[in-house]
């Protein structure tokens, strides 16, 4: 496609799909108008004022957010959740439902060979510098959660994409964990990780079947270097979404193919646990 083109297109999708999908979040606010300033178009609103958003985006809503995640300039799909929340969506609502929302149908695309790889790793990227925004407001919201367990999470060496983990570790942070993550996705960095904090549990997740030879030998590892004796591993991630069986011969406690079920059987396993103790 030429540049002359490309940009008729880009003007196409700006005047149609965003107007749209403005309109449509615009209805579900009753007697609200913001006024955010350009500076202000990442804050978080007043709790009061996210109650009046439903907290919920129908396929059609999520379709069109999803579109221009994919077929837009850079920064289409950013001012789209800066409208989202500008309009009452709140924090928790935009990380924990609608991006792992929008990352699935991304997934079911590529399944079904509808979105090359490569569309499906700019679209992962995208989700990922958003989350990445949001996370100090997302953070700060759940301070009074916190409670005393501390988990490390990380995708194995030589992940390309992080955005699994991060999903994982804001339903974790919700929940009241303590979430540390590697500053480098290396042995090394998460070895350190895991050695200099006192931590309830570890998770790693696996994406490619040389990750998973090397999986028991590196959880063999983490156990030894690790201050809890009784430290909990949990093992998840693309790879064993897809081929669960494979990971029968692995010695984890527990084994989860949601953020959401990873974080009820992490909870169900520690509670037993300080139960027989």
């Amino acid at each position: 496609m030429n540049s002359l083109a490309k940009k008729e297109l880009i003007r196409e999708v700006f005047s149609t799909q965003l107007p749209s999908l403005i309109e449509e979040i615009e209805r579900k606010v009753d007697q609200f108008e913001p006024k955010a300033s350009s500076n202000q178009s990442w804050v978080q609103l007043p709790r009061a004022k996210q109650d009046q958003y439903r907290n919920t985006l129908d396929d059609e809503e999520i379709n069109k957010l999803t579109n221009l995640l994919l077929d837009t300039e850079e920064g289409s799909f950013e001012l789209a959740i800066t409208v989202l929340k500008t309009h009452g969506a709140p924090i928790d609502y935009i990380v924990l439902d609608l991006i792992p929302a929008i990352a699935r149908k991304l997934g079911r695309q590529w399944e079904d060979d509808s979105l090359s790889f490569a569309d499906v790793s700019i679209g992962v990227n995208k989700l990922e510098r958003v989350i990445y925004k949001l996370d100090y407001l997302f953070q700060a919201n759940q301070l009074d959660r916190q409670q005393n367990k501390a988990i490390f999470i990380s995708g194995f060496p030589g992940t390309q994409h992080s955005l699994g983990s991060l999903i994982f570790a804001n339903f974790l942070t919700f929940s009241g964990w303590q979430v540390h993550r590697p500053t480098q996705v290396t042995i090394e960095s998460i070895v350190y990780g895991v050695s200099s904090k006192m931590l309830q549990a570890v998770a790693i997740s696996v994406a490619t079947n040389e990750q998973l030879e090397q999986l028991p030998n590196l959880i063999d590892l983490l156990r030894e270097k690790s201050k809890n004796p009784k430290m909990i591993v949990l093992i998840g991630g693309p790879l064993y979404n897809k081929a669960p069986d494979a990971f029968d011969h692995i010695q984890a406690e527990v084994m989860a193919f949601s953020p959401e079920e990873s974080v009820q059987k992490l909870e169900q396993h520690l509670s037993q646990f300080e139960n027989n103790t």
